[in-house]
């Protein structure tokens, strides 16, 4: 009895220790930490173009590689406070829906995920200042997106 109790207490030691490393939730987009500059996050994002979307500024970049579509930066007072990532179609149907919901589970920890439904589903993960979201809709590979935002 006393074995099983401590081999209980050992998985759920080893369970905790990869869930607490599992879910690094960087504050910010890839190397870009929200509240950076405009101007800063052109930069490091060339060829976009700039522009207005209720009376706030965005940035978007239009097929900046082979697996985004577009990737749209979005600013508040000139500070960037969500970046949505839509990606290319061909990447989602030869990639799959799962294989890059486990891509991501992998990288942010279980997350919450929404119920399944024929219309969209979602994966969430959060943190206290940012918040990432996967969402797809089944059978639409181009409506598939990774979002983060600043909360």
């Amino acid at each position: 009895m006393m074995k099983k109790l401590f081999g209980l207490l050992m998985l759920a030691q080893l369970v905790f220790a990869a869930s607490s490393f599992a879910g690094n939730i960087f504050n910010g987009y890839e190397e870009i930490k929200w509240g950076t500059l405009f101007h800063k996050v052109m930069d490091a994002y060339p060829k976009g173009k700039l522009g207005e979307y209720n009376k706030e500024m965005i940035y978007t970049q239009d097929k900046p590689n082979d697996t985004i579509a577009s990737r749209l930066f979005a600013f508040k007072e000139g500070l960037l406070t969500s970046v949505s990532v839509t990606f290319e179609a061909k990447y989602v149907k030869e990639t799959g829906i799962e294989n890059l919901k486990q891509k991501y589970i992998k990288l942010y920890g279980k997350g919450k995920a929404s119920k399944p439904s024929s219309h969209m589903s979602s994966i969430a993960w959060e943190n206290k200042q940012t918040k990432i979201s996967f969402l797809y809709v089944p059978n639409r590979p181009e409506m598939t997106v990774l979002q983060f935002e600043k909360k």
